[in-house]
């Protein structure tokens, strides 16, 4: 078999130990192309049979629509909104990223943010440290929920938020969820009930999370209707991209007080402005897009790239595809199994 070229781009030097790792038998030609414009990145992938895109590498239409020979471009990261998966459709080509690679440190995350807002870590902690604390502090600190018996709300019920609900139940929260494209007995398995709207979510949620990915049918789904439905005790979090939300309505909300409070990883622009009126509220909770950081985040995603590639290398189909569609207008391939 002829010797398959991989086009590594990347806006600095990687370590690619890790993914090479994985790909330990393979005949292959590994290229890496650090790139900071998109005419390099044009260049760097003609000729390839795989494109590897390390996390954040933009591959809009103009790109996708010069790709030649390659059959798939491998994300590191589990949101892919900087790809045009449509028109990598369109084309033929496969567009993988790395799901669930950071799953469970994104749970973590956003059930840091349900606690930290319910019980107002960073208003008491600012207090203690400026030497505010006396007599008075817990009786002005206004409302604090309990977190047992109260109502979570999650705007979609992929891996992040099944995981998010496994934790919320610990902690004794009633989890519904709104996804149209849930199946009903993996919500009941999760004991999440599902609602009709995302009307209903915002009206009966204590606190509200939204966990899915950017594209056309997501963008702004959360606006000033949403806010308007929501108890002005309610909580909003967002731990997936920024630019789900409508960012104006949600600062209209939180000075109006609409809602109670937000707490924020991500932004509609990263990083965000420092006269972002967010930045200066005592009752928004902020983290610079960290949900899912963590020691091991990094080399399992790495690890993940590496046997997407093996098993696109050996003729099957990835494990995560972004863009089934795409399967039917390309030849049949043996099903993903593990990599060895």
């Amino acid at each position: 078999m002829t010797q398959q070229k991989i086009a590594y781009i990347t806006r600095s030097e990687p370590d690619t130990s890790i993914v090479e790792s994985r790909l330990a038998g393979r005949d292959y030609q590994l290229d890496v192309h650090v790139c900071e414009s998109q005419g390099e990145v044009i260049e760097a992938i003609k000729g390839a049979d795989l494109i590897i895109a390390d996390g954040g590498m933009a591959m809009p239409r103009e790109v996708i629509e010069e790709i030649d020979t390659a059959k798939a471009i491998v994300n590191m990261g589990h949101g892919f909104n900087q790809i045009d998966h449509n028109a990598a459709t369109e084309k033929g080509v496969m567009v993988v990223n790395t799901a669930g690679f950071v799953t469970e440190q994104v749970a973590n995350h956003t059930i840091m943010m349900l606690l930290a807002c319910a019980k107002q870590l960073t208003r008491m902690h600012d207090v203690v440290r400026t030497g505010g604390w006396d007599k008075g502090t817990l009786a002005n600190l206004g409302h604090m929920p309990t977190i047992d018996g109260q109502t979570l709300g999650i705007v979609g019920l992929g891996n992040i938020s099944r995981a998010t609900a496994r934790r919320a139940a610990v902690f004794g929260l009633d989890v519904i969820a709104y996804d149209p494209y849930a199946i009903p007995w993996v919500a009941k398995d999760y004991r999440v009930e599902l609602v009709g709207s995302l009307q209903e979510l915002a009206e009966r949620s204590d606190f509200v999370s939204i966990l899915v990915p950017l594209n056309n049918e997501t963008r702004k789904l959360i606006d000033a209707d949403f806010f308007n439905a929501m108890k002005p005790t309610a909580y909003f979090i967002n731990t997936c991209r920024g630019q789900v939300v409508d960012e104006a309505a949600l600062i209209a909300a939180l000075q109006s007080g609409q809602i109670a409070g937000a707490g924020l990883d991500v932004f509609e622009m990263e990083p965000t402005p420092t006269n972002n009126p967010l930045l200066k509220m005592d009752n928004v909770i902020v983290t610079p897009h960290s949900a899912g950081t963590s020691d091991s985040s990094v080399p399992g995603g790495l690890a993940q790239i590496g046997d997407e590639t093996a098993r696109l290398l050996s003729g099957t189909w990835p494990m995560s595809l972004a863009n089934p569609a795409v399967r039917e207008g390309l030849p049949p391939r043996p099903a993903a199994k593990s990599v060895p």
